[in-house]
């Protein structure tokens, strides 16, 4: 591949519902069924319509990075849905998305997201073909981005986590993503550090949960791991940050991008997080373009597969900035050639 920076498609809102209590936009690349976007669908409080299709276009933008990263032979998409009562219009939400997704004639798939769940997806189903969640299958996409998580983790050590040194790591965030990650952490002997807005999900045998008051970031850590929201790391954080490596299961871990620049610059490798949260679409693509191989494998066969995909992904990268290369531009050299067969397809193949 050439070092040059691809350009990144626009998305746009493809299909809409609004009325009076509920909007629902899927923000896609304009695609077919032959590549169909894909992304979750997620229901907030937004503040007005507008401010859901610009969080619908961001979250669309950073999913077509992400496909495009890991070759997963899907476009970039989302669908956000607006409501001021979340919970009062599920059904609604649920019926008015199959409808949407209808009139696309499977240009766009999606799965779960932020208040939406897996039952929410089998109801979805029930209505249109066009999900993507791993319903019926022993696989959960929140651990297999887990785990593509500890492959980006065992790049930056450069070897299996069972025979890495155990040090210190701060997990922000202990849900079904970064809890799978602390207690692989605490496993395999190391020192981590929990924070979480429910100190329940931080307070595990082995861990060491903090107070939320507690400024984390002072720690002198070997491993920084957010899990937690976006923009958690403020210009503050990012300045008196002491770890040896920041590896972002989370969105947009930064407050701005340039502070994660200010890290490098300072010798601190901080992992893009297209590059390490890529594990649910990764799982995508085997359910998607590998059905049979899919069905007869087991949870711990797709999830090896998902680590082993994003520690050598993230090795490569890693290897091309020692060489001098722009974060841009070793995204460039280690993402998949355009025109190969989708990731999911080489699953298939390994059975």
């Amino acid at each position: 591949m050439t070092g040059t920076t691809k350009s990144t498609p626009a998305v746009s809102v493809l299909a809409e519902h609004v009325s009076d209590h509920l909007s629902v936009f899927v923000v896609a690349e304009d695609t077919d069924a032959k590549r169909p976007a894909n992304g979750g669908l997620r229901l907030l409080n937004y503040p007005s319509d507008e401010a859901c299709i610009a969080d619908g276009e961001r979250l669309a933008g950073l999913m077509t990075h992400k496909h495009d990263l890991y070759g997963t032979g899907f476009a970039g998409g989302k669908i956000v849905a607006r409501a001021s009562e979340p919970d009062a219009v599920k059904e609604e939400l649920i019926n008015v998305t199959a409808k949407l997704l209808e009139s696309l004639d499977g240009s766009m798939i999606t799965g779960c997201d932020l208040n939406t769940s897996l039952e929410d997806m089998e109801q979805l189903m029930s209505l249109t073909p066009h999900v993507l969640a791993a319903v019926g299958s022993p696989v959960d996409a929140s651990a297999a981005t887990a785990h593509g998580t500890l492959g980006a983790v065992e790049a930056v050590l450069g070897t299996d986590l069972s025979e890495a040194e155990p040090g210190r790591a701060l997990v922000h965030g202990c849900g079904a993503v970064g809890g799978t990650v602390a207690r692989t952490l605490v496993d395999n002997g190391w020192t981590v550090f929990t924070v979480d807005l429910n100190r329940v999900r931080a307070t595990f045998p082995g861990a060491t949960p903090l107070p939320q008051s507690c400024p984390w970031w002072q720690l002198n850590l070997d491993l920084v791991l957010p899990c937690s929201i976006s923009g958690l790391i403020t210009a503050e954080m990012a300045g008196e940050l002491q770890t040896k490596a920041v590896v972002p299961a989370a969105n947009a871990p930064f407050q701005n991008a340039p502070l994660a620049d200010e890290l490098r610059n300072r010798g601190i490798p901080v992992l893009p997080d297209p590059l390490v949260n890529a594990g649910a679409v990764i799982a995508d693509s085997i359910e998607r373009f590998s059905p049979d191989a899919w069905k007869d494998a087991g949870a711990d066969d797709v999830y090896a597969f998902v680590r082993g995909e994003v520690r050598q992904r993230a090795t490569e990268y890693l290897n091309q900035r020692d060489q001098g290369l722009s974060v841009g531009d070793a995204l460039t050299e280690v993402a998949a050639d355009t025109g190969e067969e989708p990731i999911g397809l080489s699953f298939g193949d390994s059975e």
